[in-house]
């Protein structure tokens, strides 16, 4: 992939601690992949000691941009500047967007029309515990009816500096994703968007993979058809609804202080 024209964004978000680490939803191929399921405890945040001054992170964004025959893609991702941190950050970012890129090159054959991968990355948290990051594209081949929408998320500890995974974030990851799945079901039929395909919701990590916390709760993206729609489907689960199912590191790291 090759790497062209950062374009700053002007932002500065606060970052504390001293590093970040990356994750997320890198399916796959990245060293922490969705798959696995190790708990790690967190470290307190409510010890008492005096809290660190934090550091402005700057983002910027930048163009990851290339070619290879037929298939073109331009995704843009955010870029830290900073901290120590903001290497690590980066390279977490840039490797979830770079598996996308390659599975999806991995798909072009000889002799298909000219195809477009786009992309965008949004940080969504960075209030001192976490750096959290949404990255969507768009994937459109000429010729066909529409294009082929598809997410992944990277959420980053920072006073660990290791990626937050699913097997960190819930006690059980099979009796949360079968209580939290009639909980989406009912949001989406609230939003008008009901479920027809609920073995998109199976108690399997790789479906619920992606994820942001925040101030409201877990949203919960879902791929391209996974729950029988077209487009991805992201839903808000409450704190009221998830926060029972979390560790206590997880609730002490993710849930609003």
């Amino acid at each position: 992939m090759s790497t062209s024209r950062p374009a700053r964004w002007g932002a500065a978000v606060l970052l504390g601690g001293i590093a970040a680490s990356a994750c997320g939803a890198e399916p796959a191929s990245p060293a922490e992949a969705p798959g696995s399921t190790t708990t790690a405890a967190f470290p307190s945040t409510s010890s008492g000691e005096p809290t660190p001054a934090r550091e402005a992170l700057r983002w910027d964004e930048e163009h990851l941009t290339g070619s290879d025959g037929t298939f073109t893609w331009d995704v843009t991702v955010p870029r830290a500047a900073g901290p120590a941190a903001a290497g690590e950050v980066n390279r977490r970012v840039t490797a979830s967007a770079d598996h996308v890129v390659e599975a999806a090159a991995a798909t072009v054959l000889d002799g298909d029309p000219p195809r477009l991968l786009t992309g965008e990355g949004t940080v969504t948290t960075d209030d001192g515990r976490t750096v959290q990051v949404v990255l969507e594209f768009v994937d459109s081949t000429e010729g066909t009816a529409h294009p082929t929408t598809s997410v992944t998320t990277v959420v980053l500890d920072v006073a660990r500096q290791e990626p937050v995974v699913l097997g960190d974030v819930f006690d059980d990851l099979r009796s949360a994703f079968e209580e939290l799945a009639p909980v989406v079901e009912e949001i989406a039929d609230a939003a008008g968007e009901p479920v027809t395909e609920p073995e998109g919701l199976a108690p399997e990590e790789v479906n619920w993979a992606a994820w942001q916390s925040g101030e409201d709760g877990i949203t919960f993206w879902f791929q391209d058809h996974q729950l029988g729609g077209h487009g991805t489907g992201q839903y808000l689960v409450p704190w009221e609804r998830v926060e029972h199912l979390l560790t206590p590191g997880a609730r002490e790291l993710l849930a609003p202080v």
